[in-house]
């Protein structure tokens, strides 16, 4: 009998440590949302230069298809960068069906202030660096160093306008011609997403829309922003609007990467910032 109650007791402790174990990686294979067990704002963060934003995009997705998440802070903190990726942000917050605020930071200019835009409502600090509104292209033009030690291009192509623009050469008329169309037809789709989100009249925009950035306090005088406000301003602005005073408030950051990993990134976000790569950017870069 004491055989059957030994081997009985082992068998409800083998059970036991199974179930542990399979709720160990049940939550480890979880995201922070799934573990929710009360309604919650979540906040969620853009920071640097925008070139990969697939975290990001996953993440406002997930929420958003989350039950318990009512509603999203997006704390911003860039100056912008890369078009295609800008706009996805853009997209995705468009079609989120939950409240959207963007708090900006020490800059939200030109991809930054775009995403920001598509937010349901703006706060800034008086201080907060925005505006820059539109496109920037940025390339060397290393001819006269070549002819200087001799060195000629040789360039293979299958169009005329395959190697525009050429760091070893000069644009022509028609290339300059080719390479502005395409800035100007960026900056216009530019114009038509701030159109669809901020009620300001396109005359008034044009004027602003000229590359010059602005204040926060400025921002809020030609209607660019919402509200002079900190994040805390935003969380209770939301909590007010879902009429859920205490809800609880949680942070969704990208997980933090390896070092060498962050100092590659910080490179490259240099590099793309000051325009070396002959890119087109929604970005504002101060001279360094």
């Amino acid at each position: 009998m004491s055989k059957f109650f030994r081997f009985f007791g082992k068998a409800i402790l083998f059970v036991l440590i199974f179930a542990v174990i399979v709720r160990i990686i049940t939550v480890m294979g979880a995201t922070g949302e799934d573990l929710l067990m009360e309604d919650t704002i979540a906040v969620v963060r853009l920071e640097g230069v925008i070139m990969d934003t697939r975290y990001l995009d996953e993440k406002l997705k997930s929420l958003d298809e989350n039950e318990k998440i009512k509603g999203v802070i997006l704390e911003i903190n860039s100056p912008g960068g890369a078009i295609a990726p800008t706009q996805q942000l853009y997209l995705r917050i468009m079609k989120m069906h939950k409240p959207v605020y963007a708090v900006m930071e020490s800059v939200a200019a030109s991809g930054g202030y775009y995403t920001a835009a598509a937010c349901d409502k703006i706060f800034a600090m008086e201080s907060t660096i925005t505006g820059s509104i539109g496109v920037i292209m940025e390339y060397t033009n290393f001819r006269g160093l070549m002819d200087k030690f001799g060195v000629q291009s040789v360039v293979i192509k299958s169009g005329k306008m395959k190697d525009v623009p050429s760091p070893t050469r000069e644009l022509t008329e028609e290339e300059q011609k080719y390479l502005q169309s395409n800035i100007n037809d960026f900056y216009e789709q530019f114009l038509r997403d701030i159109l669809k989100r901020r009620k300001i009249d396109e005359k008034k925009l044009r004027e602003l829309a000229d590359g010059r950035v602005f204040s926060g306090r400025q921002a809020k005088q030609y209607d660019l922003i919402d509200t002079i406000g900190t994040r805390e301003e935003a969380e209770n602005a939301m909590k007010k609007q879902l009429d859920m005073p205490d809800i609880a408030i949680e942070e969704f950051y990208e997980p933090e990467q390896s070092l060498i990993r962050t100092l590659l990134s910080q490179a490259k976000s240099i590099t793309q910032s000051k325009g070396v790569d002959g890119g087109i950017y929604y970005l504002y870069r101060p001279g360094f």
